[in-house]
Parts: structure tokens; C-alpha cells; sequence
């Protein structure tokens, strides 16, 4: 046998070694973390990534964990991503992630009517230690302008249905696309919503100090049209407050001279909380239940695009199992397959689209010590198939208590009793 058959052999040895991809998605962070390292220490990681990572929803997976793992598998994980993306680049012409080669336009509409959140970059510059949903430190990639305005200008109308804010795991700030000559930054698609879902984007920013940034974000971008703009202020002393105070003062007068409209509904978020660990990766770092927040920074249930995936997002309590405070789960198709009492939600949300809505509030304030959750168990969701709308009762580990049809193909169920009384 000659060296490349040898080599080929090897490889399909250990692929077939490797475990399912149904088996990997119901892993908890930890646990995936776990089997990554055991891969590592076999010799058979990059094999497994080699392979792994040509299905989107492995890929979807392995990037949202991404801080979980060791540095060098991080960074052996961005590379073969990268080398399959200088393979198989991004086309102008489509929509992120190629979403209008995977689904139905139909399906299209369904899933961006229920999109909460669409995270532009992956990794952020701030990369706080303590970040709720686990961001990457350094900016890896972003969504093509092009493939946004896409996006925005075919869908506008779904996607002004639940009014997406423009972030995630990321600082908004950090956008920046190539596109020609000219750069495209967050202000550009922030427009891209305005113009085609009639919608201002609320913004959460931890860049307190780029001016420009600042004028924007005490700019009005609408005549019709204005929302919350906060900077996070969390952890911050009382000096730095004040500095910050006196720069939004000084950046709206300027921008008042300038003959523009002032956004005075900017204000300094989270004076009254404080940094806390527990929630995402400084889960493992505690060391009793006792010592973890009830629940995370999450606060929607739906859909959540990055530049790594498409995602079904539901909130439940912090646990060992979810350590954001939220199931997340790559949506990788949507079916017509019914969903019954003993289902767990992680396999339903594979292949059918939550609705999304606003879940709960809840956060820590300055001299408490555990963070409250506000949500109510078993949770109602409303879980949409490719033919049937169903109402679900959920306990806090995903499992299925309840399931009935409220909807089909389009009509609501009592409508369709009705029709059959009156037809029988």
C-alpha cells in the first residue's frame, strides 16, 4: 500500500471511530468539551474537525462553544474553517450562510419571521471575561454586507416581525465589511433596517470611547422612528461614570450643531448590576450550585443568525446542562414530523422553528447575591413545523409535557373543527 492510500485508510479508520452527529448535539458544553479533549489526546482531533466541520450544523455547534475549548484547538478549529471558506467563499448573491440554498422560501419566511437576533461578527473586541454568552475574544469573521442587504431587502417584512437586534455574542461597533472600495460598517446595516423592516435596532455597546461611535449613537437615524441605545457601563467605577456622563453631553451638542437630530433616549446601562460569575464558561469555575446565578442574559426565545449558524434559542434556568441559561441548538431543517409528550425539545428544535418572543426578565443588582429568574416552569412555547403550529408545555431540562396542534397549514385548529361540524 503506498503512502497516500495508507494515509486514506487511516483517516477512514478513524472516522468511522467518531460519534454521531445527533450524539454530539445533545452534548453539554462541558461534555463536548470532554470528548474534543479525548479526540486530542488519541491524535485523532483534526481528522474528527477535518470531517466534522464540512456539516453546518457541527460547525454551528463547535463555533458557538467555541470558548469552552483549549486555545489551540480554537485555533485549530478558525484555521480549517478558513481553509474551507477560501474553498467555498461566501457568494455575493446569496443570503448568510447560503440559508436560500438549504431552505424553502416558505421556510425562509417562517424562520425570519421568528429571528430575534442577528449577530454580525463572530468574536468581539471587548471579550469580557465574565460575558454571558460566552464571546471570543478578537473579531474572526463577519456577515457579508452584501449578502445583509440581501437579507433585509428580500425579507424585510418577516424580519420587522420580531425586530431583531443587530448583536449577540458580539460588540455591534466591530462591523466591518469589505465591499469593493468601500467599507460597510454597523451604521450601514443598522440603515438596512430602517430602510426594509421600518424598525430602529436597539443597541447594547461597550465602546465608550470611539467618538464617532458615540455621535452615532446620539444621532437619531429616523425621522419617524427612535429606540433605547445603551452603553453597558457594568463594573464601572464612579470616576469612569462621570468621565462617560461628560462625553455624551459634550457628543450631543455637537451633534445638535451639526444641524442633527438627537437621540436622547441614550443612557448608561447597568450602573445598578454588577459582573458576577456562573453564567456561560465561569460556570465550571464555581464550585456549588449555591454560588450560581439563576439565570442568564439571554431574554429571548427564537431564531439567532451569526456568521457560524442558524439557531433555535429557548430560556430556561442555568444548570450544569445549559450553562448560558438558554437551549441552543443549530436549526438544521424544518419537517412536517408531529412533536408529542416524552420529546425533548433539543432534538425537536433541529428540526422545527420556536416562536420567538421576549422570555423573561431578570438581573443582579448591586448588593444581591443571586441573580432571580422571573420565568415560570413548565414554560409555554409555541413550536412551528412545516405544516402545523404547536402549542408545548416544557419543563426546565427541555423535555416535552404537553403537545397539541393549534394550527394547520395555516388555519387555526377551531376553525377547522368548525368547518368539519359543519361538513359531517
Amino acid at each position: 500500500m503506498n503512502m497516500e492510500k495508507f494515509e486514506t485508510s487511516l483517516k477512514q479508520e478513524k472516522k468511522s471511530t467518531f460519534l454521531t452527529k445527533g450524539e454530539v448535539l445533545q452534548f453539554s458544553p462541558q461534555e463536548m468539551v470532554d470528548y474534543l479533549n479525548s479526540l486530542d489526546t488519541k491524535g485523532g482531533l483534526e481528522a474528527y474537525l477535518e470531517s466534522a466541520l464540512e456539516d453546518d450544523e457541527i460547525k454551528a455547534n463547535l463555533s458557538y462553544w467555541e470558548k469552552w475549548m483549549k486555545k489551540d484547538q480554537r485555533a485549530l478549529l478558525d484555521k480549517i474553517i478558513e481553509q474551507k471558506k477560501e474553498i467555498y467563499p461566501p457568494k455575493s448573491e446569496s443570503l448568510p450562510l447560503n440559508l436560500d440554498d438549504k431552505f424553502t422560501e416558505e421556510e425562509l419566511k417562517l424562520i425570519l419571521s421568528n429571528l430575534e437576533a442577528i449577530q454580525l461578527t463572530f468574536g468581539c473586541s471587548r471579550g469580557c471575561p465574565f460575558c454571558g454568552f460566552d464571546a471570543i475574544k478578537g473579531v474572526r469573521e463577519h456577515i457579508p454586507y452584501s449578502q445583509l442587504a440581501n437579507l433585509f431587502q428580500k425579507y424585510g417584512g418577516e424580519i420587522s416581525k420580531k425586530k431583531p437586534f443587530l448583536y449577540w455574542a458580539s460588540e455591534p461597533s466591530d462591523y466591518l465589511s469589505k465591499e469593493g472600495l468601500e467599507d460597510k460598517t454597523y451604521e450601514d446595516v443598522h440603515q438596512l433596517a430602517i430602510r426594509y423592516s421600518f424598525y430602529d435596532p436597539g443597541i447594547t455597546t461597550s465602546n465608550v470611547t470611539d467618538k464617532k461611535w458615540m455621535d452615532f449613537m446620539n444621532t437619531r437615524q429616523s425621522d419617524d422612528l427612535e429606540t433605547d441605545r445603551r452603553f453597558s457601563v457594568f463594573g464601572m467605577s464612579d470616576e469612569r461614570l462621570g468621565e462617560l456622563k461628560n462625553r455624551i453631553t459634550t457628543s450631543r451638542l455637537e451633534v445638535h450643531n451639526e444641524q442633527k437630530k438627537v437621540n436622547y433616549r441614550t443612557s448608561m446601562f447597568g450602573q445598578q448590576f454588577k459582573h458576577v460569575k456562573g453564567m456561560g464558561k465561569t460556570f465550571e469555575e464555581e464550585e456549588g450550585v449555591e454560588d450560581i446565578p439563576k439565570a442568564g442574559i439571554a431574554c429571548v426565545d427564537g431564531i439567532l443568525l451569526t456568521p457560524r449558524g442558524l439557531y433555535n434559542m429557548f430560556v430556561v434556568p442555568i444548570t450544569k446542562e445549559f450553562p448560558q441559561g438558554v437551549i441552543i441548538i443549530p436549526l438544521e431543517k424544518v419537517t412536517d414530523e408531529p412533536i408529542n409528550p416524552g420529546d425533548n425539545l433539543r432534538e425537536v428544535m433541529r428540526r422545527s422553528i420556536i416562536e420567538g418572543r421576549y422570555s423573561h426578565e431578570g438581573a443582579i443588582k448591586r448588593g444581591e447575591e443571586f441573580q432571580k429568574y422571573t420565568g415560570e416552569f413548565p414554560k409555554e412555547v409555541s413550536v412551528y413545523t412545516a405544516d402545523k403550529k404547536f402549542s408545548l408545555s416544557v419543563d426546565t431540562n427541555g423535555n416535552v409535557l404537553e403537545a397539541k396542534v393549534v394550527k394547520e397549514n395555516d388555519k387555526d385548529i377551531s376553525e377547522i373543527n368548525e368547518a368539519n361540524k359543519l361538513t359531517g
